[in-house]
């Protein structure tokens, strides 16, 4: 078998075993997190609901993204335990922000969102469980196998082409 096609099928193995694991990781992210997209109105607010349990994990997150028209400080959010006390409480600097929150109790967790800005708001929320370090080290490890073989393909168009000119002067 000819040595580039050998190098281009570890690096296509690479890439695929990267990518495959970057969507895993995204899957188990995720699977603990509640998602909700949806358009607030001015002077108007989004409220999600999630139950969680300090046993199944001790750390929250809330994550809020101002997808179209993000104006600074006119997005706030803030996050209530089971007895209603607020635990979280911030304006939205930048058009993502997260924040992680200890979980003390079992019960419903509630996110509020308000838009006091003078235009619609598209934004993504997120309330759940903060993913585990398994979890995220899986996600690092598919970003750093995807980018070898991005860095192997480039490899191997080093390789033809050397090996091209040196065929072209024989």
């Amino acid at each position: 078998m000819d040595r580039p096609l050998i190098f281009l099928i570890i690096v296509g193995t690479l890439i695929a075993g990267g990518i495959i694991l970057s969507f895993y990781s995204s899957q188990l992210t995720t699977k603990n997190i509640l998602v909700k997209e949806e358009n607030i109105l001015p002077d108007s607010s989004l409220e999600v609901s999630i139950e969680l349990d300090p046993s199944v994990g001790d750390t929250g997150v809330v994550a809020v993204v101002v997808i179209e028209n993000f104006e600074k400080d006119t997005i706030s959010f803030s996050v209530f335990d089971p007895l209603g006390s607020k635990i979280i409480s911030k304006i939205a600097e930048k058009e993502s922000t997260e924040e992680r929150f200890e979980i003390t109790s079992g019960g419903t967790y509630k996110l509020e969102t308000q838009n006091s800005g003078i235009k619609e708001s598209k934004v993504v929320v997120g309330l759940g469980y903060m993913p585990d370090e398994g979890t995220r080290l899986i996600g690092v490890m598919g970003t750093a196998i995807l980018i070898s073989g991005l860095i192997g393909i480039v490899g191997i168009g080093v390789y033809s082409i050397r090996n091209r000119q040196k065929n072209k002067l024989s």
